[in-house]
């Protein structure tokens, strides 16, 4: 066994004292300047940093505090809410600190250049924080950083160029800022970078081709900035590469051949460009590609057949663009698409059979097209759709028998066709639907009972067709129904009492029809109604009283039937109403009034013209028009429009011509009180106060 002597064994034990004398020194530094630090917050009484205190051990007791050889390596304290400043945070006296997260806090101010101090920083995380200001150049002095966050906070101005000298970096997530200037070309410095994340900035400029010898990326996500010119060729370059978003830019040109070579690419997403050209058939290529989106561009020409040969492909977005020819046969080859949104093009011929072998097809948006032939009756096969939007084409023939085997269909859009036929009943086991959109084509017959079996559905739009016979009453049983718009139709027969209880009814708009009989006088208080439009019929009798318990209507018009009443001034105390036209009616009197309640305030279309109303125009009617002083144009649209799953409209008459208006709610006003035996002299103010389009 090996000796000591006392002389070396004392030295020994001198050094270890040192040794350890000098780590509680370092450590008491540290300990000094985090507490420091913790003393600047805002919050003291945070729970969660209650173990910072100078009597217990930063190593071994400190919340988020990891040690190593007694000193401090890692300080984690993400979503600890601290409310803060990186101002006193103690950047020279933590030298030996490799991961710094301090994420989804309340961190405000600016990121202090004493930074540069962290020489051993691998991992900074400053991610959902409220940091503004610039980043600083001096952040480039971190040479061993590999992971640099600071994403969702308020930084500005540019992006320094000394990120470039970050060799080590492998993560680079800068997005939902206010950065602004262009992308420095220096990044194309950063050989290990797999990730590079700038979305939702300001940026703007090119794209540097420079981004292209960043071998080892695998994502790259520059969406919504204001990035202009093309896209680099040089991305070709990027082997690794499995998500490509550019999303919501200015790029402008063509997709470029060489994204064909992105082997690995997984999502194509250049959505909301400028980009022209056709669609390269090199994206055939992508075998692993999962979505491709290149929507809202300018892309024209054919789709090109190789599409059909990504047979991993779950959704394909072309949308908005202006390509044009035949929708490919081939397109049938990808059973995994569960969306194929082809809409707003200019896409013709016929829709092809091939598309019904698509059965995980979720969603298939073929309208605003130039599609014609007929709807083929293998769509039948796809049992998981959901949504069916055909509209806006030249579709015709019948509605095939084989779309009652869509169980799963939610929203079924025909409308704006030339579809004829009747309804079969084979809908009505369509019991998921919630829309049921068939607007503008030559359908006929009668309206099915079984509609009301539906008990999901929301919207029923078959305005302008040839549907006669009798409203059925079962609809009255659909208890979500917001819209029923059977307008311009052969519908007869009364309305029948019980509609006036569907409470869940935002738009009824029977106009143009054959009903007779008279009003329901069953409305009833808490309905959700907005407009109600029953215009051209043959409607007699006295409008009921009980409309004033719609306390939302926005739109009546009755005109055009043969109501027999006295002005209902009653209506006045409907404070959102907007459009009230009784013209072409019977209605007779006076227009009478207590003279002072303030009635109408948001009117802003009055036509009871041809009538036979008598003696003078009361002042008192016009006095409170507000709505019509003031021109709104950003006055918020009912929910039905926003939707767009209908639009109000009125037909007034401006210097004797019928004009029909939309957007009625906020962008046209007119008085028309013409054709009645009004005497005295017109109210002096219709000239002085109010703003009307046509009077």
């Amino acid at each position: 066994m090996m000796m000591v002597s006392s002389e070396t064994f004392s030295s020994l034990q001198f050094f270890t004292l040192l040794y350890l004398f000098t780590v509680t020194l370092a450590s008491t530094e540290e300990t000094t300047a985090l507490l420091k630090w913790k003393a600047t917050f805002n919050n003291q009484n945070n729970s969660l940093l209650a173990s910072w205190t100078s009597s217990s051990n930063a190593c071994r007791d400190w919340y988020g505090v990891i040690c190593f050889n007694g000193r401090v390596n890692t300080l984690n304290i993400t979503n600890s809410s601290v409310i803060g400043t990186l101002y006193a945070f103690p950047f020279s006296s933590l030298p030996f600190l490799e991961n710094l997260d301090l994420s989804m806090n309340n961190f405000s101010g600016t990121i202090p250049p004493e930074i540069s101090n962290l020489t051993n920083l691998v991992y900074l995380d400053l991610n959902i924080n409220q940091i503004s200001g610039t980043i600083p150049p001096q952040i480039g002095s971190l040479a061993k950083l590999q992971i640099l966050r600071i994403f969702d906070n308020h930084l500005n101005g540019s992006i320094p160029e000394e990120i470039g000298y970050l060799r080590s970096l492998t993560k680079l997530s800068l997005g939902m800022n206010f950065l602004t200037g262009s992308i420095p070309a220096s990044l194309g410095n950063l050989s290990n970078l797999s990730y590079l994340y700038l979305f939702e900035n300001q940026l703007s400029g090119s794209i540097p081709q420079e981004i292209g010898y960043l071998r080892s990326l695998s994502i790259l996500h520059l969406s919504n900035n204001f990035l202009t010119g093309s896209i680099p060729a040089s991305l070709g370059n990027l082997s690794n590469l499995s998500y490509l978003y550019l999303f919501e830019n200015q790029l402008s040109g063509s997709i470029p051949q060489e994204i064909g070579y992105l082997r690995s690419l997984s999502i194509l997403h250049l959505s909301n460009n400028s980009l022209n050209g056709s669609i390269p058939s090199s994206l055939g290529n992508l075998s692993n590609l999962f979505g491709l989106y290149l929507y809202n561009n300018q892309l024209n020409g054919s789709i090109p057949k190789e599409i059909g040969y990504l047979r991993s492909l779950n959704v394909l977005r072309l949308g908005n663009n202006s390509l044009n020819g035949y929708i490919p046969f081939s397109l049938g080859n990808l059973s995994n698409l569960s969306g194929l949104y082809l809409y707003n093009n200019h896409l013709s011929g016929t829709i092809p059979e091939e598309i019904g072998y698509l059965r995980s097809l979720n969603v298939l948006h073929l309208g605003t097209n130039s599609l014609n032939g007929y709807i083929p009756s293998s769509l039948g096969n796809l049992s998981n759709l959901s949504g069916l939007y055909l509209y806006n084409n030249h579709l015709s023939g019948t509605i095939p028998e084989e779309i009652g085997y869509l169980r799963s269909l939610t929203y079924l859009y025909l409308g704006d066709n030339s579809l004829n036929g009747s309804i079969p009943s084979f809908v009505c086991n369509l019991t998921s639907l919630e829309v049921l959109y068939m607007p503008r084509n030559n359908l006929k017959g009668k309206v099915p009972q079984c509609l009301g079996n539906i008990s999901g559905l929301q919207v029923l739009s078959m305005s302008s067709n040839s549907f006669s016979g009798e409203l059925p009453s079962s609809i009255s049983n659909l208890t979500s129904l917001r819209i029923l718009d059977l307008g311009r139709n052969n519908l007869g027969g009364a309305i029948p009492q019980c509609f006036g209880n569907i409470s869940s009814l935002q738009v009824f708009d029977m106009q143009n029809n054959k009903l007779s009989g008279t009003l329901p006088t069953n409305f009833s208080i808490g309905s959700s109604l907005i407009s109600l439009n029953l215009h051209g019929n043959e409607l007699e009798g006295r409008i009921p009283r009980s409309l004033s318990n719609y306390k939302k209507l926005q739109v009546l018009d009755l005109g055009d039937n043969h109501l027999n009443d006295t002005f209902p001034m009653w209506l006045g105390a409907l404070t959102e109403l907007r459009v009230l036209r009784l013209t072409s009616n019977k209605l007779h009197g006076p227009i009478r009034s207590s003279g002072t309640e303030i009635m109408f305030p948001d009117l802003r279309i009055i036509d009871l013209s041809c009538n036979a109303f008598l003696e003078d125009i009361p002042t008192n009617l016009f006095q409170h028009l507000k709505g019509m002083r003031t021109i709104d144009q950003t006055v918020d649209k009912p929910s039905y429009e926003a939707d767009g799953y209908y639009q109000d409209s009125v037909v007034v008459v401006s210097k004797g011509l019928k004009l029909e208006v939309v957007r009625i709610l906020s962008l046209y006003t007119a008085i028309d009180l013409s054709s009645n035996k009004f005497e005295g002299h017109i109210p002096g103010v219709l000239g002085d106060s109010l703003n009307v389009s046509s009077v």
